[in-house]
């Protein structure tokens, strides 16, 4: 790799750091933590800071995300989160059923939020757009049979890193494997959060975009009861749907 590629590897490896870390990080903690030596991280925080992308403390010479990198995260996300194809898919769902209808994307060690059509059932629910989830929560675990194996063991070696628990009764790899290949054989999964808001939530793998390629997940929420009454029929009519949007997008494979 020459010095020009490993910058902007570091570059990337700087910005997706500190969009994960619940805290300011500073140069010798960037450092430390992406194996780059001192005064190579201090020039490229310098470059960074000079094009607005991230902000510095000066009391505690702390770096973090800037509003004009989240901007341009935002943006990025919508290219795929609310393309054309993608809204057909979550209107029709949304109006023939009634139902909240999200967009899933990985965002560092979680999923979050990308794309949100609010339906008509009502009940309490905390899903806001840009809500973070666990990487192996609902959504995640639609999510990843996209990734391959390597994919998700680093997956969840960032998640420890960052203190970010892997989902409801997943401790370590195995578990997440046997899971992720269950989604893989039916295609979908039902996840029922009786304890907490009352709400229920189905969710199948796609791709947000196939060039290049981005995993997503396709949520469909509705309150526990109705979820469990109507859950064959909600199934058979999104599965038909999501056919549609695969051939839209000129995917290869209709299927995880």
């Amino acid at each position: 790799m020459d010095d020009r590629s490993k910058s902007v590897a570091r570059v990337i490896a700087i910005l997706d750091q500190l969009s994960v870390s619940p805290r300011p990080m500073s140069n010798l903690e960037l450092a430390t933590e992406l194996d780059v030596p001192a005064s190579s991280m201090h020039r490229l925080l310098q470059k960074l800071t000079a094009l607005e992308f991230i902000n510095c403390d000066a009391d505690t010479a702390r770096y973090s995300v800037a509003p004009r990198l989240s901007e341009l995260g935002v943006r990025l996300a919508e290219v795929g989160g609310y393309s054309q194809p993608l809204r057909d898919l979550m209107g029709e769902i949304r109006d023939r059923t009634g139902y909240t209808v999200s967009v899933w994307v990985p965002s560092g060690a979680r999923v979050r939020i990308s794309a949100l059509l609010v339906g008509t059932t009502r009940g309490i629910t905390s899903r806001l757009p840009g809500e973070l989830a666990e990487p192996f929560s609902t959504p995640g675990l639609a999510i990843a049979p996209q990734y391959s194996d390597d994919a998700i063991r680093k997956l969840i070696a960032m998640a420890r890193r960052h203190g970010a628990p892997l989902g409801r009764g997943f401790t370590h790899l195995a578990q997440v494997r046997s899971a992720v290949r269950r989604v893989a054989k039916r295609g979908y999964l039902v996840g029922y959060n009786i304890r907490g808001d009352g709400w229920a939530m189905a969710a199948w793998p796609i791709p947000v975009t196939v060039s290049p390629p981005r995993p997503g997940c396709l949520a469909v929420g509705a309150l526990v009861p109705e979820m469990r009454r109507r859950q064959v029929e909600l199934v058979d009519f999104v599965n038909g749907l999501r056919e549609t949007y695969l051939k839209k997008l000129g995917w290869a494979k209709a299927g995880p």
